[in-house]
């Protein structure tokens, strides 16, 4: 029998559509939404797809899925963000 918290890891992601402005705007109300509310967020631009924020659990299984590393690379002093 499983535990409430493992079916709810198992549940399918939501995903929520999201303006690059709103997205910009709200950036760690949809982190956390991502993160604990399990839900993937399409930043949309001009009325189309440029990206999706995941969790990173999410994102390591579909790397090991397609025979990629699987982890997360580490920031370098090159890489964006990495100043931040």
């Amino acid at each position: 029998m499983s535990s409430e918290g493992e079916s709810e890891r198992r549940r399918p992601p939501r995903t929520v559509r999201m303006k690059s402005a709103d997205l910009r705007k709200n950036i760690v109300k949809v982190m956390g939404r991502v993160q604990y509310g399990r839900e993937h967020i399409q930043a949309v631009r001009y009325q189309e797809a440029q990206a999706v924020i995941v969790p990173v659990d999410w994102y390591e299984r579909a790397c090991r899925a397609m025979d990629e590393e699987g982890r997360l690379p580490a920031l370098d002093d090159d890489s964006p963000g990495a100043h931040s």
